[in-house]
């Protein structure tokens, strides 16, 4: 499974939750640091997202040479992958809330048959999507919107017994949120999640 945003607050509880189940997580980040920070968490590796340029919307299929530079830089990001996880093998599974810079990329990149769940639009809602990816390799791109409350009572339960870490890295009152927001949209918050005080002081 790739996970974009892999140190962020999806992704270090989908790293933890995808090796729970049995999967092989490689995260998705901004810094070397914050990579270290996903393995840590039980990632088998990461991909630096700054070491690529090709990000942004896709080129209109009909300009061949700005489609042959988007795919040059697709591929460099999938042979990248595939070095992380020691084998020639795509992501069967994407997990995606980058949006408009990465939504072509991780369509590209998944596997035959393979799925890219999407639950944000971070860099912009406008999700370009070749087509003949989908239909003649068989992907899905599937919505997700946070869990049922079976689901959430199910990853309460690993908190509770300790085989999942909430990631906990900073908490701030709330006449903070504004702050807390702006630290996610500067790319400045601390690796985990942020929690906010609702009526209690501590």
């Amino acid at each position: 499974m790739l996970i974009w945003g892999g140190a962020g607050g999806l992704g270090c509880m989908a790293i933890q939750l995808v090796r729970q189940a049995g999967g092989i997580p490689i995260a998705v980040v901004s810094s070397d640091e914050r990579g270290e920070y996903c393995m840590q968490l039980g990632a088998k590796g990461y991909l630096n997202r700054r070491d690529f340029d090709h990000w942004g919307r896709l080129p209109d299929t009909t300009d061949d040479q700005a489609m042959a530079e988007w795919l040059k830089g697709a591929r460099a990001f999938g042979r990248a992958f595939w070095d992380v996880l020691g084998e020639r093998r795509a992501p069967r599974v994407v997990l995606e809330h980058s949006g408009a810079d990465t939504v072509p990329t991780s369509m590209y990149l998944c596997d035959n048959a393979g799925m890219v769940v999407i639950c944000g639009g971070t860099t912009g809602y406008n999700g370009d999507v070749d087509l003949r990816f989908l239909w003649m390799r068989q992907k899905r791109l599937q919505g997700s919107h946070v869990a049922s409350a079976r689901e959430a009572r199910e990853v309460t339960t690993l908190i509770a017994q300790g085989l999942i870490d909430p990631c906990l890295s900073l908490t701030m009152g709330f006449e903070e949120i504004g702050k807390a927001h702006q630290l996610m949209h500067d790319n400045q918050h601390p690796a985990g999640n942020m929690a906010v005080l609702v009526n209690a002081t501590s």
